[in-house]
Formats: structure tokens, C-alpha cells, sequence
């Protein structure tokens, strides 16, 4: 089956691995028209968008890397068995930031949302390709009942690291309104970052159940066995205890 064919999984990753690399490029502005190196700032560090790109890159290098390694070595068919959980996490932060952009901030029925490379890099393109990553080559039931309170933790770390920056730079134009603690104070702030950790709760167990559908006889089943907790059962079963070694009978010879 192409799922588990890892030469298919590895073009795929290739192709994915370009595409987000110039995703992260145009991120940094440096292919604008009328803009060049000097006009770079600090700033495109403080976008949601941007570091989940970041994610998006450098966890497919390492994905990439292995499936390569592994179709070398002879392997044809398998799955990834690299940082699954970052993975996962990685899959729901871009997952948010396709589906925010294309729903509320993108205007995909204009000419001008079709004409713009960096925003069909990083918003489109990028994050598509690593989703579907997901839904295909993905293992079923290989992903931990934990991992999308686990998708939490990113996104929380990086509302601190704007509260952080909104604090110590003086005029800071927070990236977000749901974020712009000079408009909506710490209140009401919290009130966005509570709804948005149940969105992120909700699409991480989507994609949790996702990975929990089996075909059995024809049918779809979602398959409730065997819970994935932190590892994958095969890595969770008891270490065998040694039995001792009965001694030998010695032999008049050797007495």
C-alpha cells in the first residue's frame, strides 16, 4: 500500500521540505518587492504564523532525513518512528494556522489572495502539505492519548513570549488583537487565550481520533484498544525476568 511505501514517503517529504523552506524564506520579507536585507527587522519573530513555519521546517528536515536514511539502507516499506509527539504538535499549531487564515484573515475569493507568494507559502502551501503528511503517511494508532494536551504547551509559551515582549518593549504593536493587552487588558486577554486552548484541545483530539480509524471488514471503525499513553505498546511491556541458570552437575572428572 503507497501509505506505507517509504521511497513515495520520502519524494513527498522532498517535495514538502522545498516548498516549507521557502515558506520560512519569504517570512523573513527579504523577497519583497523594494525591500532587501536593510529592511529586515526583529519583528517577523512575533508572529504565530511564522513560528509554526519554523516548526513546520525543521521538524520535516528531521523526518525527511530518516525516511532517507532508511530507503538507503534497503527499507521499502514503514513509518515514521521520529518525534512523533512533536510531530503531532506540530501537525495541530500549522493545522490552526491554515484554518484561521482561511477562514477569517484570507480573502481566497480575490485575485490579490492568489498573487501573493508569501502568503500562499506560509499560509496555504506549507501548512497544507504537512497536514496531509498526517492523513497519509501517518501510522494508525501510533499517536499518545496525551498528544494534544501536549499540542498546548507551544502555543501557551508563545502567549508568555508576547506578554514578555509587550512588557519590556515600549510601544510594542502586539501581533494580534486577541492578544493586545492595551486594548482588551490581562482580562480580557485570558478570556482569547481560554477559547483558544479549547479550539487547539479540540482539534488535537480530531486528529487524535483520526489516527484511531481502522477498515475492518469493509467497514470504518474507530478502535478504542490499546490506548497509545507515552509509548507505543510494543515499547511498554515488562522487561522479561531473568531466570537463574540451573548449575551443572560436576562430573567425576571434574572433581
Amino acid at each position: 500500500m503507497f501509505r506505507k511505501n517509504l521511497l513515495t514517503q520520502m519524494i513527498y517529504r522532498i517535495v514538502t521540505c522545498c516548498v516549507s523552506a521557502l515558506a520560512v524564506l519569504l517570512t523573513f520579507g527579504v523577497f519583497y518587492v523594494g525591500q532587501g536585507a536593510d529592511g529586515l527587522t526583529w519583528e517577523f519573530l512575533k508572529y504565530y504564523t511564522n513560528i509554526s513555519n519554523y516548526f513546520v521546517f525543521a521538524v520535516s528536515v528531521v523526518v525527511l532525513a530518516d525516511t532517507v536514511k532508511r530507503v538507503y539502507a534497503g527499507e521499502r516499506v514503514g513509518y515514521n518512528r521520529k518525534i512523533l509527539n512533536l510531530k503531532f504538535m506540530t501537525t495541530v499549531m500549522i493545522l490552526v494556522t491554515f484554518l484561521v487564515y482561511a477562514t477569517l484573515l484570507g480573502e481566497p475569493f480575490t485575485a490579490d489572495f492568489w498573487q501573493n507568494l508569501g502568503n500562499l507559502s506560509y499560509h496555504v502551501f506549507a501548512p497544507l502539505l504537512f497536514i496531509i503528511d498526517y492523513f497519509l503517511f501517518e501510522e494508525k494508532k501510533s499517536v499518545s492519548v496525551f498528544a494534544p494536551l501536549l499540542s498546548l504547551i507551544i502555543p501557551l509559551v508563545y502567549v508568555c513570549y508576547v506578554f514578555i515582549l509587550g512588557a519590556a518593549i515600549k510601544d510594542f504593536e502586539y501581533p494580534y488583537f486577541f492578544l493586545d493587552v492595551n486594548d482588551l487588558g490581562y482580562g480580557g486577554v485570558m478570556v482569547w487565550v481560554v477559547i483558544l486552548v479549547l479550539i487547539f484541545t479540540v482539534l488535537g483530539y480530531l486528529l487524535w481520533l483520526y489516527n484511531r480509524i481502522t477498515i475492518e471488514n469493509g467497514k470504518l471503525k474507530i478502535d478504542f484498544k490499546n490506548i497509545v499513553w507515552l509509548k507505543k505498546p510494543a515499547e511498554r511491556l515488562p522487561a522479561v525476568e531473568s531466570q537463574p541458570v540451573p548449575a551443572t552437575p560436576q562430573t567425576d572428572d571434574e572433581v
